[in-house]
This record gives C-alpha cells, sequence and structure tokens, in this order.
C-alpha cells in the first residue's frame, strides 16, 4: 500500500492528506477549519478533521504512516 501522512497545521486551521511516508509529495486532501469557524478550532475539530483524512486516505488506499500536530487534538484540561 502507497504511504501518506497528515499534518495538522494551527496557524492555518487546516489537515492536509500528503502523499509519502514523510509528507513530501502531492497534496491529496486538506480539511479547512477556518471555513467552519473563525475562532480558534476546539480539540474535538481537530480530531473530527483528521478522522475525516484518515478515511480519505482509505478511499484512496494510502496508508497513513505518520501524523504531525497530533497534539491538536488532545484536551488539555
Amino acid at each position: 500500500m502507497r504511504k501518506a501522512s497528515i499534518e495538522l497545521v494551527a496557524p492555518a486551521k487546516i489537515v492536509t492528506l500528503i502523499a509519502g511516508e514523510f509528507g513530501y509529495g502531492k497534496f491529496l486532501y486538506t480539511v479547512d477549519l477556518s471555513a467552519v469557524s473563525e475562532n480558534t478550532p476546539t480539540p474535538s475539530q481537530w480530531l473530527d478533521a483528521l478522522e475525516e483524512c484518515r478515511r480519505k486516505a482509505r478511499e484512496l488506499r494510502y496508508d497513513v504512516s505518520r501524523v504531525k500536530g497530533q497534539h491538536l487534538t488532545l484536551d488539555n484540561n
């Protein structure tokens, strides 16, 4: 199976699915959280976007080998 990575980018409020084990390939899919709200996304919004990218990876037959920025999905309370 082909490899891909997912990156959560806090300043841009996006989650991207990128081809390649280390994320150096082409962009395959992007979830834009700034379209949902102008406020800072909550950990649950980040998690939902991450899961959406994982579903898209399965649909495109990619195996996600790493997730960068996954700490954004954790509730700090």
